[in-house]
């Protein structure tokens, strides 16, 4: 008998565990599309003056979005609003909630855009307390072009009921050394066409003369490894084509060097102030020192600079003020620099009821 209680107890606390973790979480997906900026219209004409356009289309921008969030709204914050994954959330950036206890966020988009395809990956999960708190977070964002997995620990110290300090340390890894360009390296040691060589392109020299006045030179054809023809002359492969086989070389030299591990000291300061016709929230975020624990210090962050004392930053908020019951303005701003990675998001605007 007292191990069937025992059991029945048990089921009870993990059923209990379970509803506070999803209790208030929301699954949401969405999809969006808008036309894509389009480029002048382009033209060939032949030789016997017939005419073809050869405008680039790009598709629509499109994006779809799957997440599972649990995040307490502020003050300010639309509780009504159904979540599209387009929404700026303070609450990843800043070190304070609306509630103490777990929150989290997983999200995943792709699409394209401006021609462009995309994958962004994001998870966060915070646990708030008084005195301390912790946060994990992986962000793989394919737009900026940064990847990065985080573990954060840090002592808070509230000062007064609406400013917070907090202190500690973060736990960095990333699969790719920023700063770095390894195509600079090379054309310092090699001629810029020995690189397209290198992936199976081929030129061919040809001679040239105007025939009004009479000038001659010279200029080459540039053909890609089944021998077809990519360019009339070098300025137009280098101005079309070769930027390509940088992107590549690039890509395959930074995926040699392997990841890298960094321990940072973080310190971080945040606002909250929040009336019906008057609310700021505020945050900042420094990292001011790093030590390299993984990866070849060689291609190091720091290494690139010159030094390991490098600022990393977060830092952002939302203010705004109803002036009377039918004019409002507001503002909203996130900015963060991880590397020499940069994210912004900065917008501001009115609001009058007629």
């Amino acid at each position: 008998m007292k191990y069937l209680l025992l059991l029945l107890f048990t089921i009870n606390a993990q059923a209990d565990i379970f509803k506070d973790i999803f209790k208030y979480a929301t699954l949401y997906g969405a999809y969006s599309q808008s036309n894509s900026i389009q480029g002048k219209k382009t033209f060939y004409v032949t030789q016997e003056s017939e005419l073809f356009e050869t405008t680039q289309r790009n598709p629509a921008d499109e994006t779809k979005t799957f997440g599972f969030r649990k995040l307490a709204h502020f003050g300010y914050e639309d509780k009504e609003r159904f979540y599209d994954g387009e929404e700026q959330n303070n609450s990843l950036n800043s070190n304070i909630g609306n509630v103490k206890g777990l929150e989290y966020l997983f999200e995943y988009q792709e699409g394209n855009q401006q021609g462009r395809e995309f994958k962004n990956k994001q998870l966060f999960v915070r646990y708030l307390a008084k005195w301390w708190l912790v946060k994990a977070e992986a962000n793989n964002n394919e737009l900026v072009d940064i990847d990065y997995k985080s573990a954060d620990a840090r002592f808070r110290i509230p000062l007064g009921k609406k400013l917070s300090l907090s202190i500690g340390a973060m736990y960095r890894t990333y699969n790719k050394a920023y700063g770095h360009n390894p195509i600079q390296k090379y054309l310092e040691e090699n001629a810029w066409w020995n690189l397209s060589y290198n992936y199976g392109h081929t030129d061919q020299a040809y001679s040239w003369e105007n025939i009004s006045t009479g000038e001659t030179g010279y200029n080459y054809f540039w053909y890609d490894a089944e021998g077809t023809l990519l360019s009339n002359s070098d300025l137009d492969y280098r101005n079309n084509i070769y930027g390509q086989l940088v992107n590549r070389y690039n890509s395959e030299q930074l995926a040699q060097i392997g990841s890298f591990a960094d321990l940072s000291s973080v310190v971080g300061l945040d606002f909250y102030h929040y009336r019906k016709n008057f609310w700021v929230h505020a945050y900042a975020n420094a990292l001011p020192h790093h030590k390299l624990l993984q990866g070849d210090e060689k291609y190091s962050y720091g290494n690139f600079i010159g030094k390991n004392n490098w600022l990393d930053y977060s830092f952002g908020g939302v203010f705004g003020v109803r002036l009377s019951k039918k004019l409002g303005i507001f503002s909203e701003i996130a900015m963060q620099r991880y590397w020499d990675r940069e994210i912004k998001v900065i917008k501001a605007g009115i609001n009058f009821k007629i």
